[in-house]
């Protein structure tokens, strides 16, 4: 089972390509990925999504919706928007279960 969300950023270089996410609920998280995405002028070219220990895993290939590539300043914003909206998931896991 999945206690922990991860997050795995896939680079080629200083380009980022995919990232994968992993959590304990089955509820995907590609809605509010692809929000956060958007407002940064980058497009999901293909979404693939798995059950694995009792959680899902989603992966995501990026793209930039002008062309060219996901790196430096860009980069970072992507990853800065990405991990809190997986890591609130779990947050709110963790509530459920406490309550």
């Amino acid at each position: 089972m999945i206690t922990q969300p991860h997050v795995r950023f896939e680079q080629r270089g200083p380009e980022l390509m995919a990232v994968e996410i992993g959590q304990g609920s089955c509820s995907p998280l590609i809605g509010l990925v692809h929000r956060a995405l958007f407002a940064l002028g980058l497009d999901i070219a293909s979404y693939r999504a798995r059950p694995e220990g009792g959680g899902l895993v989603e992966r995501l290939v990026l793209e930039r919706s002008g062309g060219g590539c996901i790196d430096g300043a860009l980069s970072a914003e992507a990853k800065a928007a990405i991990l809190p909206i997986a890591l609130s998931v779990y947050a709110a896991e963790v509530r459920a279960e406490a309550v």
